[in-house]
């Protein structure tokens, strides 16, 4: 009997974990597991997904656990887990404890899943990247970010609502750091249709859509009061597809670079990968405007600030 891929989601309780699971589970990606340290909550929505199968058209395995070691063996593990951001909160003090959860996680990853593919949601999560690459000391390709599709989604979508046109027809991608100020739109290549987008929209309303674009998050939040979940769960599903399915999709996700786009080895930021049962297999580099490289390099700078504070705060 074929083994079908066994997909291990931490911190499957909250909003975003569960989502995967859903996508994951609608998709027939594999057995899913759900570890959450509320075990009645992971055990719920497990329940929950498992009594829509019969609408649905689904039939999948679900396990909901407190325990670690149920990820044993693992062929995809992702990260949902860590605290948002509170009132009064310090940028700093939540990078320290969203750091101390990923380790305590990324602990159990190389204890129990020494070979799987690790994807990364948690936030800051160029920063979180590095501490997974620290403790699990896995190679670049399996340790992946989970940044740049949803950013590249918001991208296109607010293209394809700007212009009226089919999201399929659109390609745009969003590279740099996953967050407001950091993250990279990158205009110069999109296109609608194999037309230039400068040839479509004026430079204001360009403009428009990627302040809008890296004001995604936030508008989501000042909306309904708390960060989005559906997209970044389509988003990563995408990730684990092309991985479980080695479709060898091109996708922009956080990976640590090796000296690409001049940036010193070491630094985690989103580009383009190509995404096989390798995980990211292959960084692709592209051409970028004088603006956008600038753009690019402020990124790192800002990442380096993150990821001092991060790594500090594992020592």
């Amino acid at each position: 009997m074929l083994k079908r891929p066994k997909i291990t989601v931490v911190g499957s309780g909250g909003n975003v974990g569960a989502a995967v699971v859903q996508w994951c589970a609608q998709k027939e990606l594999g057995d899913l597991v759900l570890i959450d340290l509320k075990p009645n909550v992971a055990q719920g929505r497990a329940l929950d997904l498992a009594q829509g199968g019969a609408f649905a058209g689904f039939n999948a395995s679900f396990t909901a656990t407190d325990d670690s070691s149920f990820m044993q063996d693992s062929d995809i593990v992702v990260v949902t887990a860590g605290v948002p951001r509170k009132p009064g909160q310090t940028r700093e003090e939540l990078v320290g404890i969203n750091a101390g959860i990923v380790k305590s996680v990324c602990e159990n990853v190389k204890k129990y899943a020494p070979n799987c593919v690790l994807i990364l949601v948690s936030n800051p999560l160029d920063a979180m990247l590095t501490v997974a690459q620290k403790v699990t000391n896995f190679p670049r390709e399996r340790v992946i970010g989970m940044s740049g599709v949803l950013d590249s989604s918001r991208f296109r979508s607010n293209i394809s609502r700007a212009l009226n046109v089919h999201i399929k027809d659109v390609s745009a991608i969003v590279i740099g750091a996953h967050t407001d100020k950091d993250m990279v739109p990158v205009t110069s290549t999109a296109t609608v249709g194999g037309v230039p987008l400068n040839k479509l929209l004026t430079a204001d309303q360009i403009s428009d859509i990627v302040s809008r674009t890296k004001r995604g998050g936030a508008e989501l939040t000042e909306l309904i009061g708390t960060s989005a979940w559906v997209a970044p769960g389509f988003g990563v599903t995408a990730m684990i597809e092309s991985i479980v399915l080695n479709q060898g999709r091109i996708l922009p996700c956080s990976v640590e670079l090796k000296g690409e786009y001049g940036i010193s080895e070491g630094a985690c930021l989103c580009v383009p990968v190509k995404l096989t049962n390798k995980g990211a297999e292959k960084v692709f580099e592209i051409d970028l405007s004088p603006e956008e490289n600038a753009a690019l390099k402020a990124a790192h700078t800002a990442y380096l600030e993150v990821r001092k504070i991060a790594l500090n705060s594992i020592n």
